[in-house]
């Protein structure tokens, strides 16, 4: 049952960042995000038996970028609009918030370790957006046998 709620947080929490980000205007795009990043959660929540953050974020990230790149092709739409809103479920506020915390506390130790996790966890989804990102450019060049023109 938690892990139902945490899916239903991340979809309303994805469809939250649609009015900052004013995607909202296109209701379709929106939803698809929200849906993308929703996947994303799933797809972590599914990879909790490797028990290893990074491996796990790397893992939902990565398919959230693919699927958000597939989202862009089938919409004609930029992929950075489903990737961003996608990874939001992703990120690691809490590291972020608790980093801080701990470095005005003055407690050493914990900040280390909160900033080495947070940092670490930072690296594996930009990881797997450049290697999505990456990959893909890669097989559009090669399906065209297009490989003069690399960007």
């Amino acid at each position: 049952m938690n892990e139902i709620i945490q899916c239903l947080s991340a979809f309303v929490g994805c469809l939250g960042f649609t009015f900052i980000f004013r995607i909202h205007k296109n209701i379709k795009f929106a939803c698809v995000g929200s849906i993308v990043g929703t996947l994303g959660w799933v797809i972590y929540l599914a990879t909790q038996f490797l028990d290893n953050i990074f491996i796990q974020s790397f893992i939902a990230m990565l398919c959230v970028a693919l699927i958000a790149e597939m989202m862009a092709r089938h919409y004609k739409a930029p992929a950075t609009i489903f990737i961003i809103i996608g990874c939001f479920p992703l990120v690691p506020g809490s590291g972020i918030y608790y980093t801080m915390l701990y470095a005005v506390q003055g407690l050493n130790n914990l900040f280390a370790e909160s900033f080495l996790s947070t940092i670490g966890i930072s690296i594996s989804i930009a990881l797997a957006i450049l290697i999505s990102s990456t990959t893909l450019q890669v097989y559009k060049i090669i399906k065209t046998k297009n490989y003069a023109k690399i960007e």
